[in-house]
């Protein structure tokens, strides 16, 4: 099974990864539309700096999520695959889970009332941060699933 792997050393802070996940995650899914549409597209990781080093803020898909413990409404799965996904038609915006995730991984999206996070591209071949990223910080590791129901 293949998983992301963020490699600080080589990021360089460009935020390609982010443009291209917001593309994938468009309705467009073509980088000269994406921004243009309403609402626009929103990117499920964030790259930034701290202490002058980069970092990046992405779901950690936890054994035992919090998140998904937090929410009443069902909006959180854990897939067998180990990646823990937010259904976004199922989130009501209560906030529950944007305030139990330890690392800060889930955007509340306010325009449209629920809140989302990094599902590693679930339904495509490939992850659009991965593909873009030039530098070598972003890269495919095989991670072996040790899915525990929560």
């Amino acid at each position: 099974m293949l998983k992301k792997k963020f490699v600080k050393d080589k990021c360089v802070t460009c935020k390609q990864c982010m443009i291209e996940c917001g593309v994938r995650h468009s309705v467009s899914k073509n980088i000269y539309e994406a921004f243009a549409e309403t609402p626009k597209p929103r990117y499920r990781l964030q790259v930034s700096t701290r202490k002058d080093k980069p970092h990046m803020t992405v779901c950690q898909n936890c054994a035992k999520p919090k998140c998904m413990a937090s929410c009443e409404y069902g909006a959180i799965t854990k897939y067998e695959d180990g990646n823990v996904v937010i259904d976004t038609k199922k989130c009501v915006g209560c906030w529950a889970c944007v305030t139990q995730c330890p690392f800060g991984a889930i955007t509340k999206d306010t325009e449209l009332n629920f809140a989302f996070n990094c599902d590693d591209c679930k339904d495509f071949e490939t992850m659009a941060c991965v593909e873009a990223c030039k530098t070598g910080a972003l890269v495919y590791t095989e991670k072996h699933a040790k899915y525990q129901p929560a």
